[in-house]
């Protein structure tokens, strides 16, 4: 029994060193996939940030243009018209505060879609990264497999 034990035991040290090293790079290819799905979902949340910021512009300008019209229809409705040097000064008042609230608004959108570009950017390559860690820190198994081979006799 002594001797044929042996192989089969050889043999089970080999299987179990075999596992060892297929269980550690899959842990590899499992970091891999959930980064890169991290990384899609941001490059997700970024579209609508970009979309969010375009939504903000289209909407200041909206204001911009309802105020205007009230200031129009409050001017009007005082006997005074829209081409007075009082009026132009109000317009480009309302103008001015609407488009500089518009830019640091629409700035800020922008700003945050590009930080979560750069996040999916980032997770993309740590998934990337993942699975080469895995693998290489299975090497130590992988020599050690080979020379426990390279020791086997066969008969």
């Amino acid at each position: 029994m002594g001797a044929a034990a042996a192989p089969a035991m050889a043999g089970m040290s080999i299987l179990g060193k075999g596992m060892e090293i297929v269980g550690g790079i899959s842990q590899g290819i499992q970091a891999k996939t959930a980064a890169q799905v991290e990384s899609v979902k941001l490059k997700m949340a970024a579209e609508a940030g970009k979309v969010r910021a375009i939504q903000t512009d289209a909407a200041y300008r909206d204001d911009l243009n309802n105020t205007l019209q009230n200031i129009g229809a409050i001017r009007s409705a005082q006997n005074v018209g829209f081409d007075s040097p009082t009026s132009f000064a109000i317009y480009d008042k309302a103008q001015s505060l609407s488009d500089n609230a518009r830019t640091v608004a629409v700035s800020n959108e922008r700003l945050k879609a590009l930080g979560l570009e750069g996040d999916a950017a980032a997770a993309w390559k740590r998934g990337e990264m993942a699975r080469t860690t895995a693998t290489l820190g299975q090497a130590k198994n992988i020599l050690s497999l080979g020379q426990q081979i390279a020791g086997m006799k066969f008969e």
